[in-house]
């Protein structure tokens, strides 16, 4: 019977574990497989500028960069450069659109929440760059911007007011770019600003860049090959059902203990310091006196009396016998397991 359910044990945990085997090479597959579908890129965006200068006395170059801030009268324009890189993990067909554009913005400097004059500019029209590879740039270097053009507006209205205006620069670009590993296109909308104040003695440029390292991942909708989704949906099923039918015949084949070996167990655990077990068949010779005691306590006395150990003898499973051998005398119990049903 234990052989046969050892048998048993081995036939159902060879397949669990060739199945289990198998699931996860179907899922490292799967997972190796979704991770391809993916395109990493890197957005940067930079603006510089340098501020040309008019004839003076103070400066003997005729142009500062953007670590000064500026004496506004000194100023004759600015040259701006605006730098824009995007970089794939693979090869990309892209487009990029861009423009730059301006607004002159003047407040009453007593008032910030309502303008007073507004007025907008285009400085570059809409263009498109289209290409394909790992890397799409737009450099627009060297562009100017007259500082006393819009210098001229602020100052006319400095006769009824006390102007606070800002000449904001807007660069404005976006990516749409196509990957065979995507089902969905990459789309990316930026603004990059710089601010240049017009109506102050000196001019502190801020810029405000929307995007500077910013790294994105784009996956499709991770859609693993049917036909390897249905093998592992159907591994999965196997394998529970393998599992089930496992436990179940564990718990089918699971030796219940009866109470009578319940009571041999408990005396042979609880008085094991008196008790030898023998091996080999019990054998006695007609020469002896045999006496049988009631129970097992009985001849516990006994062995106390005479200081004799106690044998166990295993008949079958279903019967026992205790002794104590004293000389020719023999004290015995024997326990069967129909005592206990």
């Amino acid at each position: 019977m234990k052989l046969k359910r050892k048998v048993g044990l081995i036939f159902y945990a060879i397949p669990i574990f060739i199945l289990v085997i198998i699931l996860l090479l179907e899922l490292g597959f799967a997972k190796r497989s979704s991770q391809s579908e993916g395109v990493a890129y890197t957005e940067k965006s930079n603006i510089t500028y340098k501020v040309l200068l008019k004839p003076n006395n103070y400066y003997e170059k005729e142009y500062l960069d953007d670590k000064y801030n500026v004496v506004a009268s000194l100023i004759d324009k600015f040259i701006v450069n605006y730098n824009y890189v995007n970089t794939f993990s693979s090869e990309v067909d892209y487009k990029v659109k861009y423009n730059v554009t301006a607004s002159l913005v003047i407040y009453d400097s007593d008032n910030s929440e309502k303008p007073i004059y507004t007025k907008n500019y285009v400085l570059i029209d809409d263009k498109e760059i289209k290409g394909k590879g790992l890397i799409a740039i737009v450099d627009l270097l060297n562009n100017d911007v007259n500082y006393d053009e819009y210098s001229a507006i602020v100052n006319q209205l400095k006769r009824e007011v006390i102007p606070d205006a800002n000449l904001i620069i807007k660069f404005n670009t976006v990516f749409e770019g196509n990957s065979e590993l995507l089902d969905k296109p990459i789309k990316s909308s930026k603004t990059s600003t710089l601010t240049i104040p017009v109506s102050q003695k000196t001019i502190n440029v801020d810029i405000k860049k929307d995007l500077n390292a910013k790294e994105e991942f784009v996956n499709s909708h991770v859609d693993v090959d049917k036909k390897l989704f249905i093998l592992i949906v159907a591994t999965i099923i196997v394998l529970v059902l393998l599992v089930i039918k496992y436990i179940m015949y564990v718990v089918k084949t699971a030796k219940k203990k009866s109470k009578y070996d319940q009571a041999v167990n408990k005396i042979l655990r609880e008085f094991d310091r008196a008790i030898t077990e023998a091996r080999g068949k019990l054998r006695l010779d007609r020469s002896n006196n045999t006496i049988e005691v009631k129970d097992f306590m009985e001849l516990l006395d006994v062995h106390d009396n005479f200081n004799i150990p106690i044998v166990y003898y295993k008949i079958n499973n279903y019967m026992c016998v205790f002794l104590v051998r004293n000389n020719n005398d023999i004290y015995y119990t024997v326990m069967k397991s129909d005592d206990y049903n």
